[in-house]
């Protein structure tokens, strides 16, 4: 084989990432030379003419091959690791209320249950003195002032500087209260009418209150000379709570619950999200269908793959297609279920699926019944693609030169493949 052909083929093909799939047994890899033992046993001396066409196609089903065994043993596994083993948390009003597993122990999982929102939880808010923008009250000068959050302590000085008006005090501390990070908001809002007063609003990122009492307050503080003012906090209003943190309230199947948050867990294996309030809401398990689709998405391009490699090389060797020919043999018993499954074939003989179909199949459980653990269909693709990555040069022309002797042991029976050792390995290593 021409090693310049080889190491540029391994140029283009992109960069594998390995998963357990890709690794094996020492069993397992004595099962592969024993396969490999028995082909060798019946099979005949070839002369293959090395084309260019024939290195770069036998490489192209090899790789097909390998991405198609991969992604039905993927599939098909039935451990806990396996695609259909996956579930997903599903909400029948997702705009009132949201679930998502958090974790693969399915067992921790809390048993299917209705939720009814009653109220959800919200932030103290404060709004401060109505004031002129444009007007000026404050003297310049520093000032000092301390923020309690919760359990936290914060003090601050803020220089106000001369001819200040109340409009950039409230803009300039508002900024000021926002980059500290401290779990509050701040901004300048404007009071409805015709004289627009303008005001400071301060929101808490924290909700709900276990006893009525407030998440933070604001209080001046007296300067440790004669240069530190106070009184701003007073002048602008800011501890003037407009209104009071609220817990959330709702029920699980008929139990009222209350939370500080609107976003919660259960069992530490799931997170429900509390989004606006609402009647009876399910919340129900199902299979992972984007998992499981993606994991199809992968079989499908894989056959793609396959099928214009062996495509282009027809077109350039005029050589019968062999391995689709093969292929849809496999699949032909299938092919039903397969299209009410929303997967089908075009002209070209690609693989195409319907989103919305395959979907609906995932959650009815019919796309299981043909790719997950135990499927005929799967089982059957995971046969014929182990025997192509097997023997890939057997799906390119070549002369029969002598067939085994069966009268005699195997012993020394070539092996076709035995020429290009190095497909043997996983990715051409």
């Amino acid at each position: 084989m021409d090693a310049g052909i080889y190491n540029n083929l391994l140029t283009t093909y992109t960069p594998k990432t390995l998963n357990k799939y890709d690794t094996h047994k020492s069993s397992e890899l004595r099962t592969i030379v024993n396969k490999i033992a028995k082909i060798a046993s019946s099979s005949p001396v070839y002369l293959v003419n090395l084309t260019d066409a024939k290195q770069t196609y036998a490489l192209g089903v090899k790789e097909s091959s390998m991405l198609l065994h991969k992604g039905f043993e993927a599939l098909s596994d039935d451990s806990q690791d396996g695609i259909f083993s996956k579930k997903k948390a599903y909400s029948s009003m997702p705009e009132s209320v949201e679930a998502e597993i958090i974790g693969d122990d399915y067992e921790k999982l809390p048993d299917e249950f209705n939720i009814k929102v009653n109220k959800l939880a919200k932030p103290q808010i404060n709004e401060g003195n109505p004031l002129y923008p444009d007007s000026r009250g404050l003297e310049a000068g520093t000032y000092k002032f301390r923020i309690s959050v919760a359990d936290d302590i914060y003090d601050f000085q803020y220089n106000v500087k001369p001819n200040a008006t109340n409009g950039e005090v409230i803009e300039g501390l508002s900024s000021f209260i926002n980059k500290a990070k401290i779990g509050l908001t701040a901004s300048m809002e404007y009071a409805e009418g015709s004289d627009r007063h303008g005001f400071m609003r301060i929101q808490s990122d924290m909700t709900g209150s276990s006893a009525g009492e407030r998440i933070f307050y604001i209080e001046d503080r007296a300067g440790d000379n004669n240069q530190i003012k106070t009184g701003m906090v007073e002048y602008l209003g800011l501890n003037n709570v407009a209104k009071m943190p609220e817990s959330s309230e709702f029920y699980m199947d008929g139990m009222e619950k209350h939370t500080l948050s609107n976003e919660f867990t259960i069992s530490k294996s799931l997170k429900v999200s509390l989004n606006q309030v609402s009647d009876d809401v399910s919340i129900a398990y199902k299979p992972d269908s984007e998992k499981i689709l993606s994991g199809i998405q992968d079989i499908m391009s894989a056959y793609n793959y396959m099928v214009e490699s062996t495509e282009t090389y027809s077109k350039t060797t005029s050589q019968h297609l062999k391995l689709l020919a093969e292929m849809k043999y496999v699949m032909k018993p299938f092919v039903t279920e397969l299209e009410s499954c929303g997967i089908s074939f075009d002209e070209s003989g690609r693989m195409r699926m319907d989103d919305s179909l395959a979907t609906q199949a995932v959650n009815d459980g019919d796309m299981q019944k043909l790719f997950g653990p135990g499927a005929e269909f799967a089982g059957r693709m995971l046969k014929k693609t182990d025997e192509v990555k097997l023997n890939p040069m057997d799906y390119v022309d070549k002369v029969t030169v002598t067939y085994p002797n069966y009268k005699k042991a195997p012993e020394g029976f070539s092996y076709i493949t035995s020429l290009y050792s190095g497909m043997l390995f996983n990715y051409y290593c």
